[in-house]
């Protein structure tokens, strides 16, 4: 069975413009005040009085008065209408009180989504704030650990411990960069600057790594023999791995190099990894 894509009529008139809106309902008038003005030049008897009884030009004024009244539902009681125009009198109250009513939604709508977009955009400047600053806070912990390493010429267990929480705070960290591609409707989008910042701090998170690492081979610290920090760091790399062509591909931007110096940064990671390995 095959289900209708096109939008019902109601929110096609929903999706109408304010400007439509208006020419819509000018349109009404002059519709209704056309009727009111044809009952009274041929059944006057039906016409709203005095329409009918008068000139054709104050008729065609009254006309023109007495739909505008009626759209707007104020109803001055001035012209009354009688017999058929009762009937169109109520068709047109009841019209324009629906085109009215859309109106106040859009503009309803409007302020709410305003609203959302404001809140999205709030949301979305704490969160991109919170990851650049959790990768500095990760890589200050790279830096205690080098100095600890540099100065006892080890790590101990506590270091070793904050290593793989460490890594494994940057794996959380990458893991939510996607989000800032996926917004619902468009509402925020990440600028191209606030991209290159965060291609930064990732790439200097995992730069970072690479000379922490390199600092252990010349101090002659074998942390291939720490098992936990090692599988932590494998996931990491993991997610780089997974996540950069995922996140090169969402971006709108044409600068794709540090795309590449991350994943490089990555695979030089990895390759210290398994060549230590294979080592052993």
């Amino acid at each position: 069975m095959t289900k209708h894509k096109n939008p019902l009529f109601i929110e096609k008139i929903i999706q109408l413009s304010y400007s439509s809106l208006g020419i819509l309902w000018a349109a009404l008038v002059l519709f209704f005040a056309a009727a009111y003005f044809a009952l009274g030049q041929w059944l006057p008897t039906h016409a709203p009085y005095p329409i009918g009884s008068e000139s054709i030009l104050q008729s065609l004024g009254d006309s023109i008065y007495f739909s505008v009244i009626t759209s707007t539902t104020v109803g001055y009681g001035d012209i009354t209408p009688h017999g058929l125009s009762k009937a169109l009198a109520a068709t047109q109250a009841i019209i324009a009180f629906f085109v009215f009513g859309l109106c106040i939604s859009k503009l309803v709508s409007s302020k709410q989504e305003i609203a959302i977009r404001q809140m999205h955009k709030l949301t979305f400047e704490d969160v991109f704030r919170n990851t650049r600053e959790g990768l500095y806070i990760v890589r200050k912990d790279f830096d205690h650990i080098i100095l600890q390493a540099e100065t006892t010429r080890s790590v101990d267990d506590e270091h070793w411990e904050n290593l793989a929480i460490a890594y494994k705070q940057a794996e959380s960290l990458l893991a939510e960069i996607p989000d800032f591609y996926t917004s619902d409707g468009d509402l925020y989008v990440i600028d191209e600057r606030r991209e290159q910042l965060l291609q930064e701090a990732v790439h200097r998170t995992l730069h970072r790594i690479n000379q922490m690492l390199d600092r252990f081979s010349a101090i002659g610290i074998n942390w291939l023999e720490e098992k936990a920090s090692v599988e932590e760091l494998r996931n990491l790399l993991d997610v780089v791995a997974l996540l950069t062509p995922r996140w090169k591909e969402s971006s709108p931007y044409v600068q794709h190099e540090a795309f590449e110096d991350i994943l490089a940064e990555g695979e030089r990671t990895r390759g210290k990894m398994e060549k230590g390995l294979g080592d052993r």
